[in-house]
């Protein structure tokens, strides 16, 4: 009798493991179909700013004056001195 019990055991954990198995692929599907939705429309999206800049003759600095690609970053000084302490201790 114990083996039976323990037999229902095991089969009720694993339909709870195949149970919890069912909704985490029923939310994964779900999460990717949102996904190609967005990356749908942002095709779009990309697609209308293209012909509207073609349309009018415009240029990505145009849209966007300040774009990410004209700054250039910083060097801090704790960085620097963080590069300073590495080689002084990849000397030794």
């Amino acid at each position: 009798m114990s083996s039976l019990k323990q037999l229902q055991q095991q089969k009720a954990d694993l339909d709870l493991k195949i149970a919890q198995s069912m909704e985490s692929a029923k939310r994964i599907a779900l999460e990717l179909e949102q996904a190609q939705i967005r990356q749908e429309e942002i095709d779009t999206g990309t697609t209308q700013i293209k012909a509207l800049m073609e349309r009018y003759n415009l240029s990505q600095e145009d849209l966007f004056p300040d774009s990410p690609s004209k700054v250039v970053p910083i060097q801090s000084k704790e960085s620097k001195t963080l590069a300073e302490m590495r080689q002084y201790f990849n000397r030794r």
